[in-house]
């Protein structure tokens, strides 16, 4: 298993960043997650790294690289319905779906690759990644999006 190249493609996908459907996508998901735990509203234009909790991007060195404007810790679920219109703007004669579990929801082409701009910032190898998204086997159908609810505060 292998990640798609989201850097070394990163100037094809900043083509498609601009596309509606993609932000009110991420917009009305992640806006789930910031208002469920914080009461705070995502709008667009915003980034989910900019509600960043969790400091695993601080010990990196070297340039940050764009993609992880779009990358926040612990909220891989209200971002993978973003995550699967953006690998089906960028590579479309690919079959991509959303594989999910509680512990992960990721973006699969049914064959060797992943688009998981998460888990892929965070250093989780992509079999990894595979393996806790798809450890009781729910595969959604080629396209169809994750049904999201508003994030829960941890008591």
């Amino acid at each position: 298993m292998k990640y798609y190249n989201i850097t070394g493609n990163w100037k094809r996908i900043k083509l498609f960043l601009s596309d509606k459907e993609l932000n009110d996508t991420l917009v009305s998901d992640f806006n789930k997650y910031t208002f469920g735990l914080w009461r705070s509203e995502f709008k667009h234009g915003m980034k989910p790294f900019n509600f960043e909790s969790c400091d695993w991007h601080c010990e990196r060195k070297g340039r940050r690289p764009a993609y992880w404007d779009y990358v926040k810790h612990a909220a891989c679920h209200w971002v993978v319905n973003f995550n699967l219109k953006l690998a089906m703007l960028v590579s479309p004669k690919r079959e991509w779906r959303i594989v999910t579990s509680q512990d992960h929801s990721t973006v699969w082409d049914g064959k060797d690759t992943l688009f998981d701009m998460n888990f892929l910032a965070l250093g989780v190898p992509a079999d990894e990644a595979f393996e806790i998204a798809n450890k009781n086997k729910k595969q959604l159908p080629i396209g169809q999006k994750l049904k999201v609810h508003f994030a829960q505060p941890k008591k």
